[in-house]
């Protein structure tokens, strides 16, 4: 879990620290990221030897919330966007803070760029490009502890 651990927080240290990611979604993060990002990290596991997750989409009254899963595993970069969570990296299994939200098993699917809708999929591309030429540069697992 180590190496995931490592994977998770190089992606969100990209993400906060990339001059030129240049996508809507991600100028506030971690608030209102949750679903590209989760798509994002599936997309950086995926190439990165990790396998293929799956994109969990969820609801609480009225906040929605996406978080990625495999096997049990629930990976969430942007949980600390919520009252009284300060972690910047969810790694779990089952159990705990997620429980509070409903699945949408409709709105579930692979976590990989090529899922996401033609007009989605080329800016998260681009970004997730950007991202990884910014994670090369500085090395790999260079990434602060946040």
């Amino acid at each position: 879990m180590s190496e995931l651990r490592a994977l998770a927080l190089e992606l969100r240290h990209a993400i906060i620290e990339c001059p030129d990611v240049d996508l809507l979604s991600l100028e506030r993060f971690p608030f209102g990221s949750c679903g590209d990002t989760s798509v994002l990290l599936g997309q950086y596991l995926h190439d990165n030897d990790q396998g293929v997750w799956t994109y969990v989409s969820a609801w609480d009254g009225g906040s929605s919330h996406a978080w990625i899963e495999k096997n049990g595993l629930r990976v969430d970069l942007t949980a600390d966007q919520f009252d009284g969570v300060h972690e910047p990296v969810i790694i779990a299994s089952g159990g705990g803070w997620h429980d509070r939200f409903t699945v949408d098993a409709a709105a579930s699917h692979g976590a990989l760029i090529d899922v996401r809708e033609d007009f989605a999929r080329r800016d998260l591309l681009r970004a997730y490009q950007r991202l990884t030429a910014f994670i090369n540069r500085r090395g790999r697992s260079a990434a602060s502890p946040l």
